[in-house]
């Protein structure tokens, strides 16, 4: 009969996901994985199989909680307009100061390995794809009620917001004065006109 486990390992997924975000998983050791998870090498290697395992399970969470908040924000009563607005104005005070800084371990991990990693690619068209229909639901909503521009397409509208999200995100890294990303936000907003 096997042991019970002596740890969370939804806990231990979410210090990996921390790890990987501060650090990219190149630069992440093993060692920093087993201090940070606070975990021997077995547990670690029984629970999660290998680093690149583990780095998985550590993105399916990260999307697990955007999503949720993604969901929140983009579907609560009321406006889709507003609801596409102050998701841009929350996401843009996030890119200011050291939480900007850190960017996103989803555009960490597909800048750093979806080119030569056929799984980590995976993840990031499936993650894509999905954030994208949901944009594309709140900005058909939007247009019902006369809101948002009628004739944008909400697919391509829903990629040019994604797209510039990823933008703001990468923007964050270069710590911007809130001026700046409030200015940027703005502009990115019209399209919905």
């Amino acid at each position: 009969m096997a042991r019970p486990k002596a740890f969370d390992p939804a806990d231990a997924t979410r210090e990996a996901m921390e790890t990987f975000w501060e650090r990219g998983y190149h630069a992440t050791s093993m060692n920093d994985l087993l201090s940070d998870m606070k975990l021997n090498r077995g547990s670690l290697y029984d629970t999660f199989g290998d680093k690149k395992q583990l780095f998985m399970a550590a993105l399916n969470e990260y999307e697990r909680l955007g999503n949720e908040l993604l969901f929140e924000e983009l579907n609560k009563p009321g406006s889709a307009r507003d609801a596409i607005v102050e998701m841009f104005e929350s996401a843009g005070e996030t890119c200011v100061g050291p939480d900007g800084q850190k960017c996103c371990l989803g555009l960490k991990a597909a800048i750093e390995l979806a080119p030569h990693d056929p799984d980590v690619l995976a993840w990031v068209r499936r993650v894509t794809k999905h954030r994208e229909d949901v944009f594309a639901k709140v900005i058909e909503r939007g247009q019902r009620e006369k809101e948002i521009n009628p004739e944008l397409d909400p697919r391509t509208a829903a990629r040019y917001l994604l797209t510039t999200l990823a933008g703001l995100k990468l923007l964050g890294t270069t710590a911007p004065r809130k001026n700046e990303i409030s200015e940027v936000v703005r502009l990115i907003l019209t399209v919905l006109d």
